[in-house]
């Protein structure tokens, strides 16, 4: 009986720190309105990944849990503009995400040489621009978020959610009680 309470204590304690690691995402937007081209494109794709750590176990992930963030093939956001990528600059000026819920982030980043300047700004909900200057000639890329846009996360090490937890925690609970009341009744009969 008592390695029973002891393995159901253990259970809840492995439940309750299940989220204590960070978790990885991909993500992808598909589907924009392409303002150069004056339509939309059910083709056009955002898409990244990023590793967060729900550090205040509220099961929202936020800016300040960012362990990594990229997207477009863009170079890491966290720590951008250290070391030999001193010429590319980025902010992360807002990240949220819920599981299961939409993924909000607005980010700039801009590299500069002799000959050219880019930089870009995204967010989401609203506006993805990228701009390209040089001496010679200019780009900008515009698309804007609409109402088909389609959002798809997915984790690469899936984050059990908070209820779930609750219910393994009080699964475990229940297996510890029972299995104390079925000893009790056995010693009551002997």
């Amino acid at each position: 009986m008592f390695f029973r309470l002891i393995g159901a204590a253990a259970l809840a304690c492995c439940a309750a720190t299940a989220q204590a690691v960070p978790s990885k995402f991909t993500f992808s937007y598909t589907g924009f309105f392409d303002k150069e081209a004056d339509r939309f494109d059910p083709a056009a794709v955002i898409a990244g990944s990023f590793i967060a750590d729900d550090l205040n176990r509220d099961g929202l992930f936020s800016a300040n849990e960012l362990i990594s963030f990229k997207y477009n093939d863009s170079n890491d956001y966290i720590g951008c503009g250290v070391g030999d990528q001193y010429f590319w600059h980025c902010t992360i000026e807002r990240f949220g995400y819920r599981i299961g819920g939409p993924l909000k982030f607005f980010t700039t980043w801009s590299t500069a040489d002799v000959g050219y300047q880019i930089n870009s700004s995204t967010i989401t909900g609203e506006e993805y621009v990228y701009n390209y200057r040089s001496a010679n000639h200019s780009q900008t890329h515009s698309l804007l978020w609409t109402g088909q846009t389609a959002l798809v996360v997915s984790a690469l090490n899936p984050v059990p959610e908070p209820s779930s937890l609750a219910l393994v925690v009080l699964g475990a609970a229940g297996a510890g009680a029972a299995s104390h009341g079925g000893a009790r009744r056995r010693k009551r009969a002997a």
